[in-house]
């Protein structure tokens, strides 16, 4: 009974610590609009969200390794503290150069999920560690949408300011419960050199391919400074492979991802950022849409927000719901079934999409199958990578569905543009036709079949067997 009050006070503290990263991703849009009107810079305020996504794709990776290293809870009380910095310097900043920094410091924060699902590993019964990291996963997937009308209701009510300083006062509590909380995590016996090196050029790499995706909207393949950090990406994240791939302590053991039973779910969550991933982007743009056009249901951005609103609580029964049954019976049936949950979801919303109620029932669908899929997929590693790897394996999983997000966003907004219906009364206005939004659909629910597909290969194991590799007993 004490261990099970030990271990329910460890993933409440954990819940409070890691959903921090979810309302910094999410806040920051409630208050763009604003921020860009005050500073009087649209572009340069968009550079919130990019310093975030690009300094968090780097850490999720390389943070949660460091943690496997030198103790998780040290490296979760780290990123808390670069958190709440950032918070801190962005609230007190009155230029936005500042704004952007201390966002960048809070980009930190992207490492905390995956250094949780290592220290739950860690300390709580191999019996309750999948249930453990679907109840993490289902609280990360509620709070970016909680963080969304928080942000709102803060940037309305009490300025956009305020904002930053709950940041910083939710990050120095979280300091707090942690360091009084979760217990000290074991550090790795160092038999080889670290290998700095890779960390090193591993950031830059990441970064680079990120920054160059996210400017392929506005300026195409055709611009000189987009095409060179593109390869650049390429070039360095080609070279930092070849390096670790032969190091024989690698800060990221890049062999592992040619082992199936690795390499699958990390082809998962491609396939789900390419896919499902695209969701708000699809649905935000078809809600809003004109009347006029013949496919647009001509919402208010309040409206479409609600719209979305209800398939955001889906997180907080699918991914508890992912945990319980890759407990029974393994993460593969999870997978398969959350897998199979986003297919029916693209496929409804692909053939009806022509009312605001269908639109409410396929998006929901489909978001019980990502929360099920992003409580699966750690599971899957859980069952496989080494105690010590944990965290760093979870971690890169973020990364490649950062990428595969980052592609499908860019695939997305190409096919929205391959058809355009335009207004005779406003000249200029342009908005995707039903035949651009019907080849757009059709694309993500290729991916979400892709994804199905990949679930459907994965090595079967029971819970028996699922929980001896868990807890260390079958390597």
């Amino acid at each position: 009974m004490r261990q099970n009050r030990l271990g329910l006070t460890i993933l409440a503290v954990l819940v409070i610590a890691e959903i921090i990263s979810s309302f910094e991703v999410s806040m920051i849009y409630a208050a763009l609009p604003t921020i860009a009107r005050e500073f009087g810079d649209p572009v340069g305020a968009g550079w919130l969200i990019t310093a975030y996504l690009l300094v968090g794709s780097v850490s999720a990776g390389l943070s949660s390794r460091l943690g496997d290293l030198f103790g998780r809870r040290r490296m979760v009380l780290a990123m808390l503290a670069c958190s709440a910095t950032g918070s801190l310097v962005s609230a007190l900043s009155s230029e936005l150069g500042g704004l952007i920094f201390g966002r960048a410091l809070q980009g930190m924060s992207a490492a905390l999920l995956p250094l949780a699902i290592g220290i739950v590993r860690e300390h709580l019964p191999r019996d309750r560690v999948p249930v453990a990291i679907g109840w993490l996963a289902a609280m990360a997937t509620f709070s970016a949408g909680a963080g969304l009308l928080l942000g709102g209701f803060l940037v309305d009510h009490m300025g956009w300011r305020t904002m930053f300083w709950f940041g910083t006062v939710h990050g120095l509590v979280a300091i707090v419960l942690v360091a009084s909380f979760v217990p000290p995590s074991a550090r790795q016996a160092m038999t080889d050199r670290l290998d700095w090196l890779g960390g090193v050029l591993y950031a830059p790499a990441v970064a680079l391919l990120l920054w160059a995706l996210s400017r392929l909207k506005v300026h195409g393949l055709g611009h000189a400074t987009t095409l060179a950090a593109l390869a650049a990406g390429v070039l360095l994240l080609l070279v930092w492979v070849r390096r670790e791939w032969r190091h024989p302590a690698p800060m990221i053991d890049v062999r592992q991802l040619v082992d199936r039973d690795v390499g699958l779910p990390m082809a998962l969550m491609f396939l789900f950022g390419l896919g499902t991933s695209q969701l708000m982007l699809v649905l935000m743009s078809l809600a809003q849409q004109p009347l006029w056009t013949g496919v647009g249901l001509g919402l208010s951005a309040t409206l479409a927000g609600l719209v979305k609103l209800p398939s955001n609580f889906m997180g907080l029964f699918g991914a508890p719901w992912g945990g319980h049954l890759a407990a029974r019976r393994g993460a593969r049936s999870a997978a398969l079934l959350g897998a199979f949950l986003i297919l029916l979801g693209w496929c409804g919303l692909t053939l009806w999409h022509h009312a605001v109620w269908v639109l409410v029932l396929w998006a929901m669908v489909g978001s019980l199958g990502g929360a099920m899929m992003m409580s699966a997929v750690p599971n899957l590693l859980v069952e496989v990578v080494p105690a010590e790897r944990t965290s760093e394996f979870v971690g890169l999983s973020q990364v490649v569905r950062t990428l595969g997000t980052a592609i499908g966003t860019q695939i997305a907004s190409v096919l929205l543009a391959t058809q355009m219906v335009r207004s005779d009364v406003q000249p200029g206005a342009a908005f995707p036709s039903s035949e651009a939004y019907l080849l757009t659909m059709a694309a993500i629910t290729a991916a979400c079949a892709a994804c199905w597909l990949t679930a459907w290969t994965l090595p079967r194991r029971g819970p028996v067997m699922t929980a001896a590799v868990a807890a260390g007993v079958i390597p």
